[in-house]
Protein backbone atom coordinates (compact mmCIF):
# COMPACT_ATOMS: atom_id res chain seq x y z
CA UNK A 1 0.00 0.00 0.00
CA UNK A 2 1.61 3.63 -0.93
CA UNK A 3 2.17 5.57 2.24
CA UNK A 4 -0.22 8.42 2.66
CA UNK A 5 1.11 12.24 1.39
CA UNK A 6 -1.96 14.62 1.39
CA UNK A 7 -5.00 15.11 3.72
CA UNK A 8 -7.46 16.75 1.33
CA UNK A 9 -10.55 18.65 3.76
CA UNK A 10 -13.79 19.55 3.28
CA UNK A 11 -14.51 23.05 4.87
CA UNK A 12 -18.17 23.96 6.27
CA UNK A 13 -19.51 21.71 8.48
CA UNK A 14 -15.92 19.73 8.68
CA UNK A 15 -13.89 22.90 9.87
CA UNK A 16 -16.32 24.60 11.58
CA UNK A 17 -20.53 24.25 11.20
CA UNK A 18 -22.06 26.51 8.72
CA UNK A 19 -25.52 27.22 9.35
CA UNK A 20 -25.11 29.79 12.35
CA UNK A 21 -21.86 31.37 10.26
CA UNK A 22 -24.54 31.49 7.33
CA UNK A 23 -27.29 32.73 9.18
CA UNK A 24 -24.90 35.94 10.80
CA UNK A 25 -24.08 36.35 7.20
CA UNK A 26 -27.71 36.47 5.95
CA UNK A 27 -28.15 38.81 8.97
CA UNK A 28 -25.47 41.74 8.03
CA UNK A 29 -26.48 41.16 4.58
CA UNK A 30 -30.04 42.02 4.75
CA UNK A 31 -29.25 45.02 7.58
CA UNK A 32 -27.12 46.46 4.94
CA UNK A 33 -29.57 46.56 2.30
CA UNK A 34 -31.65 48.53 4.61
CA UNK A 35 -29.81 50.88 4.48
CA UNK A 36 -28.33 50.85 1.15
CA UNK A 37 -31.37 49.89 -0.77
CA UNK A 38 -34.14 50.53 1.10
CA UNK A 39 -37.04 50.01 -1.53
CA UNK A 40 -35.81 46.50 -2.05
CA UNK A 41 -36.16 45.51 1.51
CA UNK A 42 -40.05 47.30 0.89
CA UNK A 43 -40.32 44.59 -1.64
CA UNK A 44 -38.48 41.55 -0.53
CA UNK A 45 -38.67 40.10 3.11
CA UNK A 46 -35.30 37.84 3.81
CA UNK A 47 -37.09 34.34 2.86
CA UNK A 48 -38.76 36.41 -0.48
CA UNK A 49 -34.88 37.74 -1.25
CA UNK A 50 -33.82 34.04 -0.91
CA UNK A 51 -36.66 32.74 -3.10
CA UNK A 52 -35.66 35.27 -5.58
CA UNK A 53 -31.89 33.95 -5.20
CA UNK A 54 -33.19 30.37 -6.26
CA UNK A 55 -35.55 31.23 -9.07
CA UNK A 56 -32.57 32.99 -10.43
CA UNK A 57 -30.51 29.87 -10.73
CA UNK A 58 -33.32 27.99 -12.04
CA UNK A 59 -33.45 30.62 -14.73
CA UNK A 60 -29.81 30.40 -15.02
CA UNK A 61 -28.50 27.29 -13.91
CA UNK A 62 -24.84 27.84 -15.62
CA UNK A 63 -24.31 29.52 -12.25
CA UNK A 64 -24.59 26.71 -10.21
CA UNK A 65 -21.17 26.16 -9.50
CA UNK A 66 -20.35 29.85 -9.08
CA UNK A 67 -22.54 30.71 -6.03
CA UNK A 68 -20.72 33.91 -5.45
CA UNK A 69 -21.39 35.21 -8.78
CA UNK A 70 -24.83 34.16 -8.66
CA UNK A 71 -25.40 35.99 -5.51
CA UNK A 72 -24.40 38.94 -7.23
CA UNK A 73 -25.92 38.46 -10.30
CA UNK A 74 -29.59 37.22 -8.72
CA UNK A 75 -29.14 40.52 -6.14
CA UNK A 76 -28.63 42.92 -9.33
CA UNK A 77 -31.64 41.59 -10.82
CA UNK A 78 -34.07 42.29 -7.76
CA UNK A 79 -32.38 45.48 -7.09
CA UNK A 80 -33.73 46.19 -10.86
CA UNK A 81 -37.06 45.09 -10.23
CA UNK A 82 -37.15 47.38 -7.06
CA UNK A 83 -36.71 50.55 -9.01
CA UNK A 84 -32.39 50.57 -8.36
CA UNK A 85 -31.24 50.63 -12.30
CA UNK A 86 -28.37 52.37 -13.06
CA UNK A 87 -27.13 51.51 -9.39
CA UNK A 88 -28.23 48.01 -9.28
CA UNK A 89 -24.53 46.24 -10.14
CA UNK A 90 -22.66 48.38 -7.41
CA UNK A 91 -25.21 48.49 -5.06
CA UNK A 92 -25.25 44.56 -5.38
CA UNK A 93 -21.53 44.14 -5.52
CA UNK A 94 -21.38 46.38 -1.94
CA UNK A 95 -24.33 44.15 -0.34
CA UNK A 96 -22.07 41.24 -1.66
CA UNK A 97 -19.07 42.01 0.21
CA UNK A 98 -20.75 42.65 3.48
CA UNK A 99 -22.02 38.79 3.46
CA UNK A 100 -18.44 37.72 2.15
CA UNK A 101 -16.81 39.05 4.90
CA UNK A 102 -19.34 38.25 7.50
CA UNK A 103 -18.91 34.50 5.68
CA UNK A 104 -15.60 34.35 6.58
CA UNK A 105 -16.06 34.95 10.16
CA UNK A 106 -16.37 31.12 11.38
CA UNK A 107 -15.80 29.00 14.43
CA UNK A 108 -13.73 26.67 14.48
CA UNK A 109 -14.58 22.82 15.91
CA UNK A 110 -13.03 22.25 19.20
CA UNK A 111 -9.29 21.07 18.62
CA UNK A 112 -9.49 21.43 15.47
CA UNK A 113 -6.61 23.85 14.75
CA UNK A 114 -4.77 22.32 17.15
CA UNK A 115 -5.50 19.28 14.61
CA UNK A 116 -4.70 20.52 11.78
CA UNK A 117 -1.28 22.33 13.16
CA UNK A 118 0.18 18.94 13.79
CA UNK A 119 -1.04 17.51 10.62
CA UNK A 120 0.81 19.45 8.70
CA UNK A 121 4.03 18.54 9.90
CA UNK A 122 3.73 15.18 8.25
CA UNK A 123 1.21 15.75 5.56
CA UNK A 124 0.60 18.34 3.15
CA UNK A 125 -2.93 19.73 4.00
CA UNK A 126 -5.05 20.93 0.68
CA UNK A 127 -8.94 22.29 1.18
CA UNK A 128 -11.61 21.40 -1.20
CA UNK A 129 -14.61 23.32 -1.19
CA UNK A 130 -18.33 23.75 -2.95
CA UNK A 131 -19.15 26.82 -0.97
CA UNK A 132 -17.31 30.48 -1.14
CA UNK A 133 -15.27 30.29 2.34
CA UNK A 134 -11.83 31.88 1.55
CA UNK A 135 -9.70 29.85 3.50
CA UNK A 136 -6.71 31.91 3.03
CA UNK A 137 -8.55 34.76 5.13
CA UNK A 138 -8.16 32.71 8.22
CA UNK A 139 -4.87 32.10 10.85
CA UNK A 140 -5.36 28.40 10.02
CA UNK A 141 -4.56 28.74 5.97
CA UNK A 142 -1.00 28.11 7.40
CA UNK A 143 -0.93 25.28 7.60
CA UNK A 144 -2.71 24.32 4.28
CA UNK A 145 -0.60 24.19 0.65
CA UNK A 146 -3.62 25.27 -1.50
CA UNK A 147 -6.98 25.57 -1.14
CA UNK A 148 -9.62 25.44 -3.64
CA UNK A 149 -13.46 26.22 -4.61
CA UNK A 150 -15.56 24.78 -6.65
CA UNK A 151 -16.27 28.27 -8.47
CA UNK A 152 -12.51 28.03 -9.44
CA UNK A 153 -12.79 24.91 -11.41
CA UNK A 154 -16.46 24.87 -12.50
CA UNK A 155 -17.32 21.87 -10.90
CA UNK A 156 -18.53 20.66 -7.35
CA UNK A 157 -18.01 17.52 -5.65
CA UNK A 158 -18.75 14.60 -5.89
CA UNK A 159 -17.61 15.18 -9.45
CA UNK A 160 -13.86 14.95 -9.48
CA UNK A 161 -12.65 18.22 -10.80
CA UNK A 162 -11.65 19.73 -7.38
CA UNK A 163 -10.20 15.85 -6.20
CA UNK A 164 -7.96 16.05 -9.31
CA UNK A 165 -7.10 19.55 -8.75
CA UNK A 166 -5.72 18.48 -4.91
CA UNK A 167 -3.87 15.51 -6.85
CA UNK A 168 -2.35 17.80 -9.05
CA UNK A 169 -1.06 20.09 -6.94
CA UNK A 170 0.44 17.68 -4.47
CA UNK A 171 1.87 15.86 -7.31
CA UNK A 172 0.11 12.60 -5.26
CA UNK A 173 -1.85 9.42 -6.60
CA UNK A 174 -5.51 8.92 -5.19
CA UNK A 175 -4.24 6.34 -2.89
CA UNK A 176 -1.97 8.32 -1.63
CA UNK A 177 -4.30 10.61 -0.05
CA UNK A 178 -6.99 10.52 2.59
CA UNK A 179 -10.09 13.03 1.86
CA UNK A 180 -12.04 14.17 5.39
CA UNK A 181 -15.65 15.51 4.81
CA UNK A 182 -18.74 15.70 6.40
CA UNK A 183 -21.03 14.99 3.14
CA UNK A 184 -21.92 11.50 1.74
CA UNK A 185 -22.26 12.10 -1.20
CA UNK A 186 -20.08 14.93 -1.59
CA UNK A 187 -17.03 14.03 0.03
CA UNK A 188 -17.32 10.37 0.59
CA UNK A 189 -18.87 9.02 -2.29
CA UNK A 190 -17.10 11.57 -4.28
CA UNK A 191 -13.49 10.55 -2.95
CA UNK A 192 -13.70 7.46 -3.29
CA UNK A 193 -14.99 7.28 -6.72
CA UNK A 194 -11.76 8.95 -7.84
CA UNK A 195 -9.94 6.26 -5.67
CA UNK A 196 -9.07 8.35 -2.35
CA UNK A 197 -9.83 7.02 1.03
CA UNK A 198 -12.22 8.94 2.65
CA UNK A 199 -12.85 9.86 6.59
CA UNK A 200 -16.43 11.26 7.26
CA UNK A 201 -16.85 13.87 10.11
CA UNK A 202 -19.67 13.62 12.12
CA UNK A 203 -19.81 16.77 14.20
CA UNK A 204 -22.82 18.56 13.29
CA UNK A 205 -26.16 17.20 15.08
CA UNK A 206 -27.43 16.83 12.10
CA UNK A 207 -24.87 14.47 10.78
CA UNK A 208 -25.93 11.53 8.95
CA UNK A 209 -25.30 8.13 9.89
CA UNK A 210 -21.46 6.24 8.81
CA UNK A 211 -21.77 5.99 5.17
CA UNK A 212 -20.95 2.73 4.11
CA UNK A 213 -18.16 3.52 1.66
CA UNK A 214 -16.37 6.18 4.10
CA UNK A 215 -13.02 3.96 5.88
CA UNK A 216 -13.09 5.74 8.70
CA UNK A 217 -15.32 8.09 10.76
CA UNK A 218 -15.28 10.80 13.73
CA UNK A 219 -17.41 12.81 15.85
CA UNK A 220 -14.03 14.62 17.60
CA UNK A 221 -11.13 16.10 15.85
CA UNK A 222 -9.01 14.84 18.50
CA UNK A 223 -9.53 11.55 17.29
CA UNK A 224 -8.89 12.28 13.48
CA UNK A 225 -4.36 11.71 13.76
CA UNK A 226 -5.41 7.91 15.00
CA UNK A 227 -7.72 7.29 12.25
CA UNK A 228 -5.30 8.61 9.84
CA UNK A 229 -2.37 6.95 11.13
CA UNK A 230 -4.40 3.62 11.12
CA UNK A 231 -4.85 4.01 7.01
CA UNK A 232 -1.40 5.61 6.62
CA UNK A 233 0.21 2.24 8.11
CA UNK A 234 -2.16 -0.34 6.50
Amino acid sequence: MSKIKLLSFDLDDTLWETAPTIARAEQAFYQHLGTAAPALVAKFSPEALRAHRLQYLRANPNLQHHISQWRIDSLNQALIESGYQEQSRALATAAFDVFYQARQQVELFEHCAKILAELSKDFLLISLTNGNADLTRLPISQHFHASFRAEQVGAAKPAPALFLAALTQANCRPEECIHIGDNTNDDISGAKAVGMYAIQARLTASAPEPHPLADQHFDDWRELPRLIQQIHAG
